[in-house]
Parts: C-alpha cells; sequence; structure tokens
C-alpha cells in the first residue's frame, strides 16, 4: 500500500532506529494505520526538544510525519510518548525479551502492509511483558509468537497430519515439521528431516493459544514440558519462515543458558 501524499498523523511502535549522518535518525515503526513504514527525523541526534526520549525503540508514540510518494522513507517533524514500558527497562531479561517482540514484528512484516491487529498485539504484549512476574515471561513469549503466525497467515498446521490430514487422536505420536508447515502423523513422516516430537497436549495447547482472545489466554495453564516443546517447534518453524536466526533470539537463548548454568 502506497502512503498518500501529505501530512499524518498516527500512533506508532518503534522497532528500530539507527544513525544517519551527523544529526539525522533513521527510524522503524509499526502503525495501526499504515502498517510498517520507515523514516527520518532531521536532527533527532542533536534535538534537546522534539525527539528526547520519544523515538527510541519500544517507545509507543503519537508521531508526526510528511510522505512525498517518491521517497520510501517518511519525514518524522514530530513525536509525542504515549508509554515508554518503562518497567521493561528495569530488567534486562524483559528488555530482552522485549526487543525480541519488536525484532520478530518487523522480520515477520512488509513495509507497507496495512496491520491494525498486529499492532494492537504488539502494543497489548510489550504491555503484558512489563507487568508479568518471572515466570509468566516465557508463557507470554510463545503466545505472542503463535498469535502473530496466525495473524499473519503462517499458522502451522496442528489438528491433524498436514499430509493425508488424519486427526490427532489420544495416544498417537506427533512429529512436527517446519518445511511441511505442520504435524506429521508416523506413517507420513518417512522422507522428512529434522522433525521435533511434540505430545497432543502440546499441539492443541498452540492450536488454542492461536484461536483465543489476547484477554482470555491466562485461561491457559502450559505446564513446563508443554513450553519446552512450543519453544523447540515455534524456533524452528519461525527460523524456517525467516530464513535466519534473530539477534535478539540469540541472546536469549545465551543468557538463559548462562543463568541455568550459574544456577547449577
Amino acid at each position: 500500500m502506497t502512503l498518500k501524499r501529505g501530512l499524518h498523523t498516527a500512533e506508532a511502535v518503534i522497532l528500530n532506529t539507527f544513525d544517519f549522518s551527523e544529526s539525522d535518525r533513521i527510524i522503524s515503526f509499526m502503525t495501526r494505520e499504515h502498517g510498517r513504514l520507515k523514516g527520518i527525523a532531521k536532527g533527532a541526534r542533536r534535538s534537546r526538544k522534539r525527539f528526547v526520549n520519544n523515538i527510541e525503540p519500544m517507545s509507543h508514540s503519537t508521531l508526526v510525519f510528511f510522505s512525498t510518494e517518491r521517497s520510501e522513507l517518511v519525514r518524522i517533524d514530530d513525536a509525542a510518548l504515549i508509554s515508554g514500558f518503562s518497567g521493561l527497562k528495569t530488567d534486562v531479561e524483559r528488555l530482552s525479551v522485549g526487543y525480541y517482540l519488536l525484532e520478530l514484528t518487523a522480520e515477520m512484516t512488509a513495509e507497507g502492509q496495512v496491520l491494525p491487529q498486529v499492532f494492537t498485539l504488539l502494543t497489548d504484549f510489550l504491555g503484558k511483558i512489563e507487568g508479568s512476574a518471572d515466570t509468566d515471561t516465557e508463557t507470554l513469549i510463545r503466545f505472542f509468537e503463535i498469535r502473530l503466525l496466525s495473524q499473519l497467515g503462517y499458522m502451522p498446521h496442528l489438528d491433524g497430519c498436514v499430509m493425508c490430514r488424519t486427526p490427532l487422536s489420544e495416544g498417537s505420536t506427533v512429529l512436527f515439521s517446519s518445511e511441511r508447515g505442520g504435524a506429521l502423523c508416523r506413517a507420513c513422516s518417512g522422507q522428512t528431516a529434522n522433525l521435533i516430537g511434540l505430545s497432543i497436549g502440546t499441539a492443541r495447547f498452540l492450536a488454542m493459544a492461536a484461536r483465543l482472545e489476547t484477554d482470555k489466554l491466562q485461561r491457559l495453564k502450559p505446564v513446563a514440558e508443554c513450553l519446552r516443546e512450543c519453544d523447540a517447534a515455534l524456533s524452528d518453524f519461525i527460523r524456517f519462515q525467516i530464513g535466519k536466526e534473530l539477534k535478539t533470539r540469540r541472546f536469549l537463548d545465551k543468557m538463559r543458558s548462562s543463568a541455568l548454568a550459574a544456577h547449577y
């Protein structure tokens, strides 16, 4: 979708920024009305008024920007902070999770693709991560991942075998294949590599998490083994879809591995 020429005002979540020239900054941001956009904030590196703390990654701000239709960059003229999710920035793990949500959203969406549901999902979950207990963080990450995949049309097939469509039944073996796009029964899995074993309960948990409204997700209480299986399947599936491992994901894995090693 091409953004019409003119001045626009929209709520945005800042996904990423990088310095451009001695005084300017390039901003990648997600909006409800226009999807993911990229803009230039002139003088942002020197500004002491317009852009202080309101165009940093993870900021939820109201942006005023101008589109010429001739450039892929809009010109960001002003910004007003709605929420900086400051609670995330007091804890390195929650901050890292917040950055993971931003990077995953940026990598899974196309520029200019209007996705109001993704904007709402992102703001909702940044708030949930900010207010979560430490034990809830992993569950919230898995909820975000499966709901983002579902909303973008990448939902893996989990209600039955993706090849023969045989429904999953109690006691059956579920083998997850990112390449095939979901669960496989034992009979259909023979020629497929890199399979991940899932329990029936985990497959049903993910399918349910994708369908439930965000405010009802707390009804689902996964056990540790379910979360481990979800993590293995979703991380592999996301890596397959994107074609690479996300930097923030690698950092989270290293941080948690270090914490586990220190515990023992």
